[in-house]
């Protein structure tokens, strides 16, 4: 009875320890898609890689930044700033070889400058761009029209003749000039008040470009004796004028 109670114990031992062992052993594979061409395993991949040189940095070229400002200088000497975008206007101030102005606009074709005259403050000229470089940003700089040509200057005189008599008729001569800062046609009138007056129809004289012309005298002018005085009153383009007292007597 104990023999056979011994061997059923021993029985069981071996069928516990046969369950804790694996019934397959599994074979020894590579991994998927590292196979080589004899179908076995590929070799592992050499632990030392091939090192690739950096190229050195060249030096940084310094960069000059573009002037913000825009300006301009004189090519090879003094040029004129003008009343006005054509050499029809007059030179109102200059700019020296080696001076800058400081550029506030142009004109439609950019052939002509606006500038601020570097010689009287918070006053513009024009300068032609074919006689200064330009220097600066010059997107953007807006266009200014061109100026009426007007009538910058009016200067008048009388003369009498002698000698004078009181009670009839006396010469006198009337002179005038006019000066104009462009081209421009002017419209003026002679002008007499005083003792005896009188005003004469008005008359024109064309400027082709700017200058000083003599205005035409109203003829021989006759008086009594008396005080006077004579106008050369320019109409257009722009109103002006200049006066002269004088006098008719013995």
């Amino acid at each position: 009875m104990k023999t056979h109670r011994l061997i059923a114990i021993i029985f069981a031992a071996v069928l516990i320890l046969a369950c804790n062992f694996p019934m397959f052993v599994p074979s020894t594979q590579a991994p998927a898609g590292n196979e080589n061409s004899n179908g076995g395993p590929a070799p592992l991949a050499s632990a030392t890689s091939t090192f690739t040189p950096i190229p050195a940095l060249s030096p940084t070229a310094t960069i000059v930044p573009t002037p913000v400002i825009p300006e301009v200088t004189p090519i090879s000497a003094n040029v004129n700033c003008r009343s006005g975008p054509d050499v029809g206007y007059s030179a109102v101030s200059y700019i020296n070889l080696g001076e800058v102005a400081q550029i506030a606009g142009r004109n439609d074709d950019s052939s002509w400058w606006y500038v601020r005259d570097p010689h009287n403050s918070g006053q513009f000229c024009w300068v032609a761009a074919s006689v200064v470089t330009t220097s600066g940003n010059l997107a953007g700089l807006p266009v200014i029209p061109p100026p009426a040509a007007v009538v910058i200057k009016v200067t008048v005189g009388a003369s009498v003749a002698s000698p004078v008599y009181c009670g009839g008729p006396n010469v006198i001569e009337f002179s005038g000039k006019i000066t104009t800062n462009g081209a421009t046609k002017v419209t003026f009138q002679w002008e007499i008040t005083g003792d005896k007056s009188n005003t004469t129809s008005p008359e024109s004289i064309t400027f082709k470009a700017a200058g000083t012309k003599s205005a035409p005298d109203p003829g021989a002018y006759k008086a009594d004796c008396g005080n006077y005085t004579i106008t050369l009153h320019v109409l257009s383009p722009n109103d002006i004028s200049a006066s002269q007292n004088f006098k008719v007597k013995p």
